[in-house]
Formats: C-alpha cells, structure tokens, sequence
C-alpha cells in the first residue's frame, strides 16, 4: 500500500512538472516572438536624396547598381552607392535586391575592386551616418531600416 502511495506521489510530481514546464514555454516563446518581431521582419528601404527627380525604381534596375553594373542615373548624373557595414537591414536589403548574402555580396565586390571593374561601395557603420551621406550628396543611393531617420533623403520605392 506505501508502495503505491509513493508512485503516485512520483507520477503526480512528474505530472506537475510537465505542466508547470509546458505552462512557462507558452509565455516565453511569445516573449521572444514580440522581441525578436520587430527587428526580425523590419524591412529596409532604398533612398535617395531628397530632391532626385525619380520616385522610384525598378528591381531590376536597383539590382543592376548594387551590382555595379550601372554607373550613371537616366540624367546622366553618376550613382554613388553607399552601404552599410553589416546588420539586419543589410542583410535583408542585399538578400532580396543582390540575390547575394551580405557575404556573397561582399565577396563579389572584393572581386571587382581586384579586377578593375568596380570600386567598393562606401560603407558605414549607422544608418544614421548613411543617410545623412545621401542626403548631402546627389545621385547617392542607399539603405536604411523602414521607419528610420532619413532627413533630407526619401525612400526611392522599388517596384
């Protein structure tokens, strides 16, 4: 009878434990959901500075110059790339628009810097340094993280 008394001590215990264990996952997996949510799907923008005659761009197009292999605007202007060093939005901008990792992307422009085809984009470390960048410099073209600051430039749409 005692025998019994403690195994069901033992399977009520591993029982309570099972569910005091399922009922804390719950809340912490939706804590790291609403965290890692807003980082995680922000996406990035293309900009411009302010006042470029153009609202929008093409994908493809947007594709041939982070590739390089468009050198001047349709007024005739150069297209100065800028970049950011690393992060999300870097990731994810080069990622959909390259079709390249951040270091597949960085790979083919240590090739084309190595060859003679290209120079490397200039990069820096904050967006905010970046588009402050396109802002002071016309036919400039980069990225920023939807929602950031972007006086004096504006999101070049991409269609």
């Amino acid at each position: 009878m005692r025998r019994e008394t403690n195994m069901n001590r033992k399977e009520h215990h591993n029982m309570m434990w099972n569910k005091l264990k399922s009922a804390m996952l719950v809340p912490a997996l939706l804590m790291s959901c609403m965290l890692f949510s807003g980082t995680a799907l922000a996406d990035a923008i293309a900009i411009v500075k302010a006042d470029h005659p153009a609202d929008t761009i093409s994908k493809k197009d947007l594709k041939k110059i982070l590739l390089g292999k468009t050198k001047k605007w349709d007024d005739g202007s150069p297209v100065v790339l800028v970049i950011l060093e690393s992060g999300d939005a870097h990731d994810k901008f080069v990622k959909k628009f390259a079709g390249k990792t951040a270091k597949q992307f960085q790979n083919f422009w240590r090739k084309m810097v190595f060859s003679g085809k290209g120079k490397m984009p200039q990069a820096f470390a904050s967006e905010a340094d970046l588009a402050a960048f396109v802002a002071a410099n016309p036919g400039s073209i980069g990225y920023v993280a939807k929602g950031a600051a972007i006086d004096g430039a504006k999101e070049i749409k991409v269609e």
